[in-house]
C-alpha cells in the first residue's frame, strides 16, 4: 500500500506538471475562450458520455448466463469506473468494485468471469480503434518521413502485440515445468471462461464486439461536437476527431494510475493538435472539457457508491457454493 501511495502521488505531481506545462504554452486564455464557447453544449457532451456507460453496461449484461436488470448493471458500471478513476489502481480497482456492488444480485464468479470476457473483448475493440487511428493518420495527414515510419512501426507492434495475446490466451505452460506461476494460474482461469462463453455463446460474443465499436464511434462523435465549438468558426474534420480519439484510447489504456490522467490528457492532446492542424489551445481545451464530463460523471458514480446498501437479500445456497467453489 505504502508503494501504491507513492505511485498515486508520484502520478499525481508529474500531472499537475504536465497540466501547467500544457496551458501556458497553450495559452491561458485561449483555453478559456475555447471552454467558454461550449456553454451549453456540455450538456450534450455529458449525455453522449452517459449513452457510452449505457453501452458498456448492455455489453456486461451480454456477457452473464443469467439475467441481471439493466438498471443496476448501469449503476454498477458507473461506480466502478468512478473508484477506478479516483485511484491509482485502474482495472484492479474498478472491476471488484462492480463485483463488490452486485453481490447480493449476481455469484462472484459469474460477475468475475463476465467482466474479465467483457475487457477481453474490450480490450480487442480498442485496439480496432486505435489500428483505424493509425491508419487514418497515416493517409491522411503530411506528417515527416520519421514520424510516418513510427506510425507504420506502431501498426505492426500492436499486430504482433495481439498475436502474442492470442497465443497466451490459447495456454503455452508446460506441465512438465511443474505448477503454473500465481500470475498465470489467474490468467488460464480467464482463458477458461471466455473460451467456455465464446464456445456457448459465438453469436453474442460478436454482438458484444460491434456493441463496443459503437461505443467507440460515439467517442468520435463526442470529439466531433465538442470541436465544433472549440474551433469557434471552423468546422472540425471526421479525420482529427478520429485521431483524437485513438490518443484518447492509448492514453487512457497507458496511464490508467493516473487519477483522471491529469496532465496527461492535457499535454497529448496540445501536442498532436499541430500535427491536426488545430490550435493547441483546442486540443488542450478539447482534454479540459473532457476532463469536466469525467468528473461529473466520476461524481454521479461516488454517489451510487455512497447510496448502496450495506445490506440487501442475504446471498442464496447456489451463491454460497460459487464463492466456495473458488
Amino acid at each position: 500500500m505504502r508503494r501504491q501511495h507513492l505511485v498515486a502521488i508520484a502520478a499525481a505531481l508529474l500531472g499537475a506538471v504536465l497540466f501547467a506545462y500544457a496551458v501556458r504554452r497553450a495559452g491561458v486564455a485561449e483555453i478559456v475562450d475555447a471552454v467558454r464557447r461550449v456553454g451549453w453544449g456540455l450538456v450534450l457532451i455529458l449525455a453522449l458520455a452517459g449513452l457510452r456507460f449505457l453501452v458498456r453496461a448492455q455489453c456486461w449484461r451480454w456477457c452473464l448466463s443469467t439475467a441481471f436488470p439493466f438498471p443496476r448493471a448501469v449503476a454498477a458500471f458507473l461506480a466502478g469506473d468512478a473508484v477506478g478513476n479516483v485511484t491509482p489502481l485502474g482495472l484492479l480497482a474498478s472491476e471488484p468494485a462492480k463485483v463488490l456492488l452486485t453481490r447480493h444480485h449476481l455469484a462472484t464468479r459469474e460477475a468475475v468471469a463476465s467482466l474479465a470476457v467483457e475487457n477481453l473483448v474490450y480490450a480487442g475493440s480498442v485496439m480496432a480503434m486505435v489500428g483505424v487511428g493509425l491508419v487514418v493518420l497515416a493517409s491522411n495527414v503530411a506528417m515527416p518521413v520519421a514520424w510516418r515510419l513510427a506510425t507504420v512501426a506502431a501498426l505492426v507492434a500492436m499486430v504482433g502485440g495481439g498475436a502474442v495475446a492470442l497465443r497466451v490466451m490459447r495456454g503455452t505452460w508446460d506441465a512438465s515445468r511443474g505448477p503454473r506461476p500465481r500470475w498465470r494460474e489467474r490468467l488460464a482461469t480467464v482463458r477458461d471462461e471466455a473460451v467456455r462463453f465464446s464456445g456457448g455463446h459465438p453469436e453474442r460474443l460478436w454482438r458484444v464486439f460491434a456493441l463496443d465499436l459503437l461505443f467507440h464511434a460515439l467517442s468520435v462523435l463526442e470529439v466531433f461536437v465538442t470541436l465544433q465549438w472549440l474551433l469557434g468558426d471552423r468546422s472540425p474534420t471526421l479525420v482529427q476527431a478520429v485521431v483524437f480519439e485513438a490518443l484518447n484510447r492509448v492514453i487512457t489504456a497507458a496511464f490508467k494510475f493516473v487519477p483522471f490522467r491529469v496532465g496527461i490528457d492535457e499535454a497529448s492532446a496540445g501536442a498532436l493538435a499541430p500535427v491536426l492542424s488545430v490550435n493547441p489551445a483546442a486540443g488542450v481545451a478539447l482534454a479540459v472539457v473532457r476532463k469536466v464530463r469525467n468528473l461529473f460523471w466520476a461524481a454521479v458514480g461516488l454517489m451510487l457508491v455512497a447510496a448502496h446498501p450495506a445490506n440487501g437479500r442475504r446471498p442464496t445456497a447456489s451463491d454460497g457454493l460459487s464463492g466456495a467453489a473458488e
